[in-house]
């Protein structure tokens, strides 16, 4: 903040609110732009898949301990984000699916598959 900073100046209030809608707007654009780019190819969504394992996606939050299970529900959180991102794409749902069934599948680094 600048030390002309005036907080009875509503016009330039209302000017910096909506630069910051705009580059909110801006932020959430490039950030959906990335996830489509990351799911688009075989390594982004393998990583993808690993990430919401890692981060406790599809297991429960509470393990009998309150702080870890506060711990874990912060993982999920991300991943359920991640999650919500990815549906939101256009195509996220058949990604989704696709990136599923390839984790199914287990392949070599180079893509090719295990005989």
């Amino acid at each position: 903040m600048s030390s002309d900073f005036n907080p009875t100046d509503l016009a330039a209030l209302d000017e910096q609110r909506v630069a910051a809608k705009e580059q909110s707007r801006f932020e959430a654009v490039v950030e959906m732009d990335d996830i489509r780019w990351l799911m688009s190819g075989k390594r982004g969504r393998r990583f993808v898949w690993r990430l919401l394992g890692d981060a406790r996606l599809y297991q429960q939050s509470f393990d009998g301990n309150a702080n870890w299970s506060i711990f874990n529900e912060g993982k999920r959180s991300i991943a359920l984000k991640l999650m919500a991102q990815i549906h939101s794409i256009e195509g996220g749902l058949e990604l989704y699916a696709q990136m599923a069934n390839e984790a199914q599948v287990k392949d070599k680094p180079n893509g090719l598959p295990h005989h």
